[in-house]
C-alpha cells in the first residue's frame, strides 16, 4: 500500500499554445471575440422588423400579406399603359364596335370584312390583331355552318316532298 502515485502533467496542445501566445502578445485580441449573438450576426432593419412582425402576427399571415402585396404590385406593373397605347386601344374599340353592330344586324360578311381590315391595320400589335382575326374567323365559320344548315334543310324538304307524293 505504500505505492506512490505518479502525477501525470498534461501537455499543452499546440493549438492552445498558439492561442496563449497570441493573447500574451496582444491582450486586445481577447476583447475582439463576440460575447453576444448581436455582435456576431448582421442585424439589419429588415431582420429586426421581421422578428417584430413574427412576434405580433403569425408567420402564415405575414406570408399571405407579402404574397398579396407582390401580386398586386406585379398586376399594376403589367397593366400600366402609356398614353399612346391607351389611345390606340380606344381607337381599336371604336372600330371594332362598328363590326359588332353589323353582327347585331346579322350582316356577318360585312362584320368579318371590318375585322379583317382591323387585323391588317393593327398588325404591329399582335394581341389586338389576334382579337380581330379570331372574330373574323368565327364569323366566317358561322356563315359556313349557316349555309350548310340551309342546304341540308332544302334537301330534307325535297326528300319529304318526294315521299309525300
Amino acid at each position: 500500500m505504500g505505492k506512490k502515485k505518479t502525477e501525470i502533467k498534461p501537455e499543452i496542445q499546440e493549438d492552445v499554445k498558439k492561442i496563449l501566445e497570441k493573447i500574451t502578445k496582444s491582450p486586445e485580441a481577447a476583447l475582439n471575440t463576440p460575447k453576444t449573438m448581436l455582435k456576431k450576426e448582421e442585424w439589419g432593419l429588415l431582420t429586426i422588423l421581421n422578428l417584430l412582425l413574427a412576434s405580433v402576427f403569425p408567420a402564415y399571415f405575414v406570408n399571405i400579406l407579402l404574397i398579396s402585396f407582390f401580386t398586386e404590385l406585379g398586376h399594376l406593373w403589367t397593366t400600366h399603359l402609356s398614353e399612346v397605347e391607351r389611345e390606340k386601344l380606344v381607337n381599336f374599340e371604336k372600330e371594332f364596335r362598328k363590326g359588332y353592330e353589323l353582327e347585331g344586324k346579322k350582316k356577318y360578311t360585312g362584320a368579318a370584312d371590318i375585322y379583317d381590315a382591323l387585323a391588317v391595320k393593327y398588325s404591329k400589335d399582335p394581341k389586338i390583331a389576334e382579337i380581330a382575326s379570331q372574330r373574323a374567323l368565327f364569323l366566317r365559320e358561322k356563315l359556313i355552318r349557316k349555309k350548310a344548315g340551309k342546304a341540308a334543310g332544302k334537301k330534307a324538304g325535297k326528300k319529304a316532298g318526294k315521299k309525300a307524293k
